[in-house]
């Protein structure tokens, strides 16, 4: 009632009785709330900004609802979200209700400050570049890091991570750090939503994305579906509203070794093999420097940290690929966290020095 705007409608559907209150919440996002015949709450729905789904579906269901000292509570809440049009809801998760105390008293339970802060006015990006080798760049400065390589007459980016305005940033960036050349390649380590977040924001400035052969058809179906993103707008839906038609050139896919090279610096791009965090995974590799870039599968430690009693599972495997790919490494780029060597890196995972 406090939208202004609610409307409802009684429907039979799948049978039952069914009324769906509908109004809008924030001033930005569709609710619709399905009540069954007795007026309990069965489903709330709406849509919510997702850098790759775009108008992302994002939906919880209440059932098996049970007396608590007279006040009716479900006691399991299943939650779906995703895109809809080739999946009704993915599954995010399921919460079984064991035990309900009706008012509970001397519970509180405030927003937290830098909560509220955030709401209020989202947090500036944060950049900060290191050069690690001539015409090589760490653009970090948060949680993810881009790589940027200089070739003769363009530029490679690795990794466009998080969303359009980390990408944004990190572009501007780039085009600082090398003036007068376009991104011609964004390099895209693997599928997952913190990792490719920013891509649609390349393919909109031109750049043509390189990523493992197994992503393909998820990017084009879903991410570079030329669907309404309606609650934010990217440059990509304002700018080709029609890509899938348009610009079919801007995935290159990778299943051996691929190679960009201005005949001067090459940079080569290999999937990894029995790799359980993705099994459509690249690591960037720059022969010359002897550079490898992982994303996810080994952080180096910060100078002066205690190492780790034991190497996790992503580095091991990182560690047989290496070996498999016979690459002669010396320094690790990482999408998260600092620069290392290889030298430290193989103590970490127990294989002794070269």
């Amino acid at each position: 009632m406090a939208a202004k705007d609610a409307s409802a409608v009684t429907l039979t559907l799948e049978g039952q009785p069914k009324t769906i209150v509908t109004f809008t919440a924030l001033g930005k996002y569709r609710v619709n709330g399905t009540l069954t015949s007795d007026r309990l709450v069965e489903r709330v729905q709406t849509w919510i900004a997702n850098p790759v789904f775009g108008d992302m579906v994002y939906e919880h269901r209440y059932t098996e609802y049970k007396d608590y000292n007279g006040v009716k509570f479900p006691s399991l809440i299943h939650t779906h979200q995703g895109n809809p049009r080739l999946n009704p809801g993915h599954n995010s998760q399921e919460i079984r209700i064991t035990r309900v105390e009706v008012n509970p008293a001397g519970i509180a339970l405030p927003v937290p400050d830098s909560i509220r802060r955030a709401a209020a006015q989202p947090v500036a990006i944060r950049i900060a570049s290191e050069q690690v080798s001539p015409g090589i760049w760490r653009i970090a400065g948060e949680s993810h890091n881009s790589i940027a390589i200089e070739f003769r007459d363009f530029i490679t980016v690795v990794e466009a991570p998080q969303d359009e305005r980390r990408s944004l940033a990190v572009i501007a960036e780039v085009h600082r750090l090398i003036p007068n050349k376009p991104i011609q390649y964004v390099v895209n380590t693997h599928y997952h939503f913190d990792h490719s977040g920013g891509l649609r924001t390349y393919v909109a400035e031109g750049a043509t994305v390189v990523t493992h052969a197994g992503n393909k058809e998820f990017y084009e179906d879903v991410f570079f579906y030329p669907a309404p993103r309606t609650l934010e707008p990217d440059l990509l839906s304002e700018r080709y509203p029609w890509f899938r038609g348009n610009r079919t050139d801007a995935i290159e896919t990778v299943t051996q070794k691929y190679v960009i090279s201005d005949g001067v610096r090459t940079l080569d791009l290999l999937p990894l093999q029995g790799i359980i965090h993705d099994g459509n995974m690249l690591v960037a590799y720059l022969p010359a420097e002897k550079i490898l870039i992982n994303a996810d599968m080994y952080s180096p430690p910060p100078a002066n940290a205690q190492p780790l009693p034991r190497a996790s599972t992503p580095a091991r495997e990182l560690a047989q690929n290496i070996r498999r790919l016979s690459l002669n490494v010396e320094r690790h780029v990482p999408i998260h966290g600092v620069v290392g060597t290889h030298e430290m890196f193989l103590r970490i995972v127990g294989q002794g020095s070269n």
